[in-house]
């Protein structure tokens, strides 16, 4: 079989790189080596077993003239040594549509080029453009997160197929016995530090229901938190970046997601996953990839965030009511649906027709 070489540009521990974590195990075990390309950042991405690292200078700031530079250099960095590689030796995985350059090497050398689209643009600006048009003209076949991804791009010019996010046997094998309270008053949202993710929604929320606890974990540093917000609640807790999310998990009762739909649309929600797999129910907003795992009344609810009175009682609904086994056990047969070794499968077939 041939070298898979992987391409991604920033590693954290945001959605993405934890979903290709989980493709990179899963095709390495399938006996076919792989090499990986990505920042020198720490992440999910960081100490996979068996994988040949390439990594180089790349890190989002809030300055973005020097984002903007660093990226040219991460895009010339991946061209030239895409370019080293030959037709009959590897296939190109991209994950999100970001690494335009090794799929134009790519093209360039005629290596077959397989892109992981995970994102969907709401208001796209003119970067956001030239990773598409290179997207759509450079790939010989892409995997969607979901449907309501690929519905909203032109699929008849594409070779395409659906492979829906799934929990890592990682993830599975360090969930902990979930904390049975007798007042279900917890509740937890994992986010990045975005206005467009309703963290001033979540504020709001946390004031007008003040007999609850809220717990925040985003993807940043404590420096940036505190910059971000101009006053925080006493019952709603702030916390950094967290790797391992078990523990608050475990504590939660209620999850929700707040992303302002006229601002951004969320694509799959693999956090939703997560804690769907420890029965929590879910409260998302009414479009995008949530809507294929958040079932309306049934594991949660599908409410924009802006409505924060709707949003306050469902929450009271959800844990005041004798309803909420129901939905917790309706959400962990939900997370069950969503297999590792089912995704991992589908992709390793089309590899294996590309290679």
């Amino acid at each position: 079989m041939k070298k898979i070489i992987f391409f991604h540009l920033y590693n954290d521990i945001s959605g993405s790189p934890q979903v290709l974590s989980s493709v990179i195990r899963g095709i390495k075990s399938k006996g076919f080596d792989v090499e990986l390309y990505t920042s020198h950042t720490d992440g999910f991405l960081s100490g996979i077993e068996g994988v040949k690292y390439h990594t180089f200078s790349y890190k989002w700031t809030t300055n973005r003239f020097l984002t903007f530079l660093r990226l040219i250099y991460a895009q010339l960095y991946m061209f030239i040594a895409a370019c080293r590689y030959n037709r009959d030796e590897v296939v190109f995985y991209i994950n999100t549509i970001c690494p335009f350059a090794p799929a134009l090497a790519g093209r360039l050398k005629n290596i077959p080029v397989v892109y992981h689209v995970h994102e969907v643009y709401v208001k796209p600006n003119l970067l956001h453009k030239i990773y598409f048009w290179m997207w759509k003209r450079l790939s010989s076949y892409t995997f969607f997160v979901s449907k309501y991804v690929q519905n909203q791009y032109d699929r008849e010019s594409l070779q395409a197929k659906v492979i829906y996010n799934a929990l890592s046997k990682d993830f599975l094998d360090k969930m902990i016995p979930k904390k049975e309270a007798t007042e279900k008053r917890n509740i937890l949202m994992i986010s990045s530090l975005k206005e467009y993710k309703g963290l001033k929604q979540l504020v709001k929320l946390a004031e007008i229901m003040p007999e609850y606890r809220f717990r925040l974990i985003v993807n940043s540093d404590s420096r940036s938190i505190e910059s971000f917000f101009e006053t925080i609640p006493g019952n709603l807790i702030i916390l950094p970046a967290q790797k391992n999310v078990h523990h608050y998990l475990s504590e939660a009762d209620v999850l929700l997601n707040l992303t302002i739909p006229s601002l951004c649309i969320e694509t799959f929600g693999l956090t939703i996953l997560e804690a769907m797999a420890y029965g929590i129910p879910v409260i998302c907003p009414p479009v995008g990839g949530p809507l294929e795992l958040v079932d309306n009344g049934q594991n949660g609810f599908q409410i924009d965030s802006r409505n924060l009175d709707e949003m306050s009682n469902k929450i009271r609904y959800i844990t005041n009511s004798n309803d909420y086994n129901r939905f917790s056990n309706n959400a962990k047969r939900k997370s069950e649906c969503f297999n590792e070794e089912a995704m991992i499968t589908l992709i390793e077939e089309q590899l294996k027709k590309l290679s």
